[in-house]
């Protein structure tokens, strides 16, 4: 069996978003759950960088005989992260996935807004908290099932939670993947 740990980022609101004439901003989707729902079932790849690179890697869409395969979705605890969470553990769901979740702490303060001391104390908080509940998560993977293949999907989420999942793979010898956008394949990072 494989466990996927995936961030999860907003590229499922912002392809909805972009996908309306005229373009609609992320309030719209987030009052608008069910249309999101639909588009995220219409093509899922394509409306989600998470469902695109977790199928490229594991084929769990398209293959015959899928993999035995659990995930884990890592979100912030803000609107945009639960929102899109939630979309995607439902679908994922739908699709016979087991689906944990660890929420981490996100940023609800405009950037324009913040200080440079807000913004640092903030972001090393929630990224410490990350990288403490990902450990802590996959030490009880592993009790749980000790041959369990852990693997690491760094698509979604912003740039400073995929360099702590990276950095994490790296110090637990996992593997770390991404979607590589120009190739369409996932690329494993060194």
């Amino acid at each position: 069996m494989e466990h996927h740990i995936l961030t999860v980022g907003v590229s499922l609101l912002q392809n909805f978003a972009r996908s309306k004439s005229p373009p609609v901003d992320f309030e719209f989707a987030l009052k608008h759950h069910p249309e999101v729902w639909t588009f995220l079932l219409e093509n899922p790849t394509a409306a989600s960088a998470e469902i695109n690179s977790l199928e490229m890697r594991t084929r769990f869409l398209s293959s015959p005989s899928p993999p035995s395969l659990s995930v884990t979705l890592i979100h912030t605890e803000t609107p945009l992260g639960k929102c899109t969470c939630s979309l995607l553990e439902r679908f994922l769901k739908k699709c016979k996935v087991r689906v944990d979740k660890i929420p981490v702490k996100g940023f609800d303060k405009p950037a324009g807004d913040a200080d440079p001391e807000f913004a640092q104390r903030e972001a090393l908080e929630a990224l410490t908290q990350m990288r403490e509940r990902v450990i802590r998560h996959i030490i009880r993977l592993k009790e749980q099932s000790p041959d369990l293949s852990i693997h690491l999907n760094a698509t979604g989420g912003y740039k400073a939670e995929v360099a702590v999942l990276y950095e994490l793979g790296r110090f637990l010898r996992l593997p770390v993947y991404y979607l590589h956008e120009t190739f369409r394949t996932c690329v494993t990072l060194p």
